[in-house]
This record gives C-alpha cells, structure tokens and sequence, in this order.
C-alpha cells in the first residue's frame, strides 16, 4: 500500500539544498528562513528544512509518464545527497582525511550538484537546450526529419545535460585531487547557509588552478574547503577565525537569490543589508546569453540582406 502510494504520488519538492544540510542550521525543527519579498524586502521567520530550497517539480520532465516524469529527482539527485549525507557526517566529526575514494567520489559530485541544481541554473538550462533545438530546426527540415524536437524530447534534453554536468568526470576528478581542509570554528560568529552557498574565486579558476577553491560551510560551526595546492588549503584554514567566517558569509548571503539560514537572529542586519548584493556566475545562465546573442545577431544580419 505505501508503495503503491509512493508510485502514485512522486514527490514534488525538489530540493536543491538537501535537507541533511539544512538541518544543521535548525533547532527544535526550525532554522531562521531570510527571504526576499516582491518588492525586494528582506524578511526573517522561522521554517521547517523541508519547507525551504526546493523548487517545485524543479527537475521534473513534462511528457514523460507520472512513473517516470520525477526521475531526475528519485534516482540522480536523491541518491546523490543520500550518498553525501553520510559523507556529511564524517567530515562533521573530523574525519576529512579517513574518507575513502568511493567517499571522496560521492562528495565531490555533491559539491558539483551545488553548481548547477539551483532554479537560477535549471532555469539558465532550459532556456540554453531550447535555444539549441530552435536553431537546430532548419537542419532537420533540410534532412526531412521533421520541423522541430518534441517538446518531451527537449525536456529530456535538458536533464541529460544536467547529470553530464553534474557527473563530469574531468571536473570531478580534478575537485577530488584537490586539497580537502575541514574545520570546526570557536568563535562566537556562526556561518550561514543560503540557496547558492558556495566560495570560490572571482577572478580566477573554481577548479584545476593553484589559486583554485571552493568553500561551504557544513554546519553553523564547521566549514569546508578545498583548495588548489596543499600549502593554499593550509593558509586558507589558519586565517584568524573571524575573517574566515566573514568571508564565507559575505559569499553565502552575497551569493543568495532568494534565501539564508540562519541558526540565530544575532546578525540579522548583515544579512538584510548583504542579501543577493555580489554577482553570482551561473555556467548555464551563460550559455543561455551566449546563444541568445549568437541568435540575434543572425536575425539582425538576416534583416540587413
């Protein structure tokens, strides 16, 4: 019977920041929710884990059957964060440098994930794959294939493209041979999490350079990293404390599109006044620029002949 139910009723929250993290954040089954109204208005009120950072039906694919339609959810991205929640706990405890390379394996794709899982990405995704299968329409009417891709196809498309990004294995390889750091934090300031949490260089490389990295906090207390060379990842972690937490939280809320989570309200103000304020690069919402740009610059030479 509750199989058969599950089957029935696929689960519609996607979420793109996993519950086993956000939970750090909460007491008594509650984290302090920082959102955007639509005037632009940054509120604070307690929420539930589950009820944040999803998006609803986010990875679904629109035409396949009920059966089938919620697959990108139920078998790539949950089993992606089930696998990262026992990870998460490791590294919690201090056990960065005991993890196996299965472990390394299943982390790195969880911090993968994070890039691109977001509404802000899925949306750039969508938006890029469509404007491919446009242009791809006149060579299909040339081969005699018909004048478009199904929409179904499309969809399809697009969340094939997503686990290729997702399970690259160039980039993950080179995520997992970097330096992995975790710290736990005594200062009285906690980090935070928000719907884009990550730190990584504005001017340089995420990955694959020696001034590359990538932070997350993992708890409002520990924080990891990994970094492009050892003696990089040993001096991001030595910094005093408070700058190291004001780092990371300028990048988490700066970073926030319509999201932070907060454990207390000590520095509600900060986030209020930093929310969303840095750019955010997004791969996906750049290749969507790029082939809209690439589009109308056909157009316009078209119209000049």
């Amino acid at each position: 019977m509750d199989m058969q139910s599950k089957i029935q009723n696929p689960p519609w929250r996607h979420h793109f920041i996993p519950q086993f993290l956000l939970d750090e954040w909460a007491t008594g089954g509650e984290l302090l929710r920082y959102y955007r109204d639509w005037r632009g208005d940054v509120h604070c009120e307690p929420k539930s884990p589950k009820g944040v950072c999803f998006g609803r039906d986010l990875y679904k694919t629109e035409g396949f059957p009920s059966e089938h339609a919620q697959q990108m959810e139920t078998i790539f991205m949950q089993r992606i964060d089930n696998a990262a929640a026992n990870v998460h706990a490791r590294l919690l405890r201090g056990e960065v440098d005991a993890l196996s390379d299965q472990e390394c394996t299943e982390w790195a794709r969880f911090i993968m994930s994070l890039i691109f899982r977001t509404p802000l990405d899925i949306l750039g995704l969508r938006e890029a794959v469509a404007l491919q299968a446009e242009r791809a329409r006149p060579l299909m009417e040339a081969d005699g294939e018909g004048e478009e891709l199904p929409p179904v196809a499309v969809q399809d498309l697009q969340m094939k493209i997503l686990r290729h990004a997702i399970d690259d294995h160039e980039r993950g390889s080179t995520l997992i041979n970097m330096h992995w750091r975790v710290l736990k934090t005594s200062n009285s300031r906690e980090l935070w999490i928000s719907d884009w949490p990550l730190d990584v260089p504005r001017k340089a490389a995420w990955l694959g350079d020696p001034s590359s990295y990538i932070g997350l906090p993992i708890a409002p207390d520990v924080w990891f990293v990994a970094a492009g060379t050892k003696s990089f990842a040993d001096r991001l972690v030595a910094r005093p404390q408070r700058e190291l937490i004001l780092t990371q939280n300028r990048a988490t809320v700066g970073h926030a599109q319509n999201f932070v989570g907060a454990k207390t309200p000590k520095a509600g103000q900060f986030i209020k006044a930093n929310f969303g304020g840095l750019p955010r690069f997004s791969v996906t919402q750049s290749m969507a620029e790029k082939y809209r740009i690439a589009d109308e610059a056909t157009q316009e030479s078209a119209s000049d002949e």
